[in-house]
């Protein structure tokens, strides 16, 4: 696990002695925030090959700045790799300890430093959600990106961030029994933005409060994102975001392709990229750098039949087989028939997970092939009517939603199990989705906007 925002220096020692030694830490992000603790964070990363660090100027500090302060800055993260991002800066109008002007001029001048030398920031904001959005934007913050630091803010906040292309980390308040609200927010975050953090030796989690805070106690805010994310145990908010960092802060070497990938149980196959939707809500359409759940999901090439086999192994480990990954697996017909065939001779379950339109490039006597290979179809409905599905979902074909509606019947017809599925998206009517999915005699799954995997 990665702690992406902590105080290594504020650690009493046998607190930062546990933490140096405990091997679940893969890394630690270490914070400077003045000239005294710029220094300690510098100094602990070159120490540690596992220690990297952030420096800046905390807006509590924005009326002691002076101008030879950025150039020192500047020179120490050109200076010293280990140094992986700016910050924290940004706005606190909470306590307001500096000049909320000066604050300003110290954000913009660090931002602009960040952009000159490459660098992501770590932005902390206190009661100035409108303020920090205002001036990341007009400082084109969004050019190197960052990190909302001990995000505590409101879902609106949280989405203007994130269509910056900024990442959202939480801390131990989301194990705060008043802190429900911002729970709710996280049940929202994207998982390809998710980052957690300790603020160590700060804001201890809820099973050690009123205690010094310490890297190793990330494990408790971990649980709670497990219990609020949906479809995630422990072990997935572990890896994703830890992956998330390492993109974040450039901790990674290479990108893994992921064939397969497993998630509660369940495996999914990445047959193909190759998709004939252009669905508005998805995250395909608007980069190739993306995770499911820390799992790199873009590849290369169509994997071979005889590699997507060799990775499954043994199907009955698994809850089902789901073909899913970043396209359409009914583009592959023969390779999805031929693999659900060996999934199903040696007990597995198969599910596929399909926007509905195979009719519109394969006859529909095809679907007929794959009866006893194929237990469950995933229908993408994502509308109640044709004018929404074509606005959110931008088919090439004029009649699409029309042909998914029939591929639906079609599947109940020869005796398929049909889920019809829809995201919650702007202007989708969910309700009316859901009643002309029952209508159909299938069954009916919400999922929501931004929540992938």
């Amino acid at each position: 696990m990665i702690d992406t925002h902590c105080h290594l220096d504020l650690l009493k020692k046998e607190d930062l002695e546990e933490t140096l030694k405990d091997e679940g830490l893969e890394c630690l992000i270490t914070v400077g925030y003045d000239r005294k603790t710029i220094k300690n964070a510098i100094r602990l990363s070159e120490e540690k090959d596992h220690v990297f660090c952030a420096i800046g100027f905390h807006p509590h500090e924005a009326d002691k700045v002076r101008e030879e302060d950025f150039e020192w800055l500047k020179e120490l993260a050109t200076k010293h790799p280990k140094v992986k991002a700016l910050g924290e800066m940004g706005l606190d109008f909470y306590k307001e300890y500096s000049d909320r002007k000066r604050q300003e001029e110290v954000f913009r001048r660090q931002i602009a430093i960040a952009r000159e030398l490459g660098l992501p920031i770590v932005v902390h904001s206190r009661d100035a959600e409108e303020e920090t959005i205002r001036i990341l934007r007009e400082e084109k913050a969004y050019e190197v990106g960052g990190v909302m630091h001990c995000f505590t803010g409101s879902y609106e906040f949280m989405k203007a961030c994130v269509d910056l292309g900024f990442y959202i980390s939480y801390s131990g308040i989301i194990t705060y029994p008043n802190a429900q609200a911002l729970r709710e927010v996280v049940k929202k975050t994207p998982t390809y933005r998710l980052l957690i953090e300790t603020d160590a030796p700060f804001l201890a989690p809820q099973p050690v409060r009123g205690k010094p805070n310490k890297p190793p106690y990330i494990r408790y805010t971990a649980e709670v994102l497990a219990q609020l994310i949906p479809n995630s145990s422990f072990e997935d908010v572990e890896r994703m975001t830890s992956e998330n960092a390492k993109l974040l802060f450039n901790l990674i070497n290479e990108k893994k392709e992921t064939i397969t990938y497993v998630i509660n149980n369940k495996l999914y196959i990445n047959l193909t990229n190759k998709c004939n939707l252009h669905c508005a809500f998805c995250q395909r359409e608007r980069e190739r750098n993306f995770m499911v759940k820390g799992y790199w999901v873009w590849v290369s090439r169509d994997p071979s039949v005889e590699e997507v086999i060799r990775e499954i192994g043994d199907p009955k480990k698994y809850e089902e087989i789901v073909f899913c990954g970043y396209g359409e697996p009914t583009l592959r017909f023969s390779a999805l028939k031929e693999i659900a065939k060996w999934v199903k001779e040696r007990g597995g379950r198969v599910r596929v997970d399909t926007n509905g339109l195979m009719f519109t490039f394969l006859p529909r006597e095809k679907l007929k092939e794959l009866k006893g290979l194929v237990d469950v179809w995933s229908v993408s409905l994502n509308a109640p009517d044709k004018e929404t599905y074509d606005r959110v979902c931008r088919p090439a074909q004029v009649n699409a939603f029309e042909m998914v509606i029939d591929f639906i019947k079609e599947a109940l017809k020869e005796g398929f199990e049909v889920v019809a599925t829809a995201v919650d998206y702007d202007g989708v009517d969910m309700k009316k989705t859901e009643e002309l999915a029952r209508s159909l005699g299938a069954k009916f799954r919400g999922r929501v906007y931004e929540v992938v995997g």
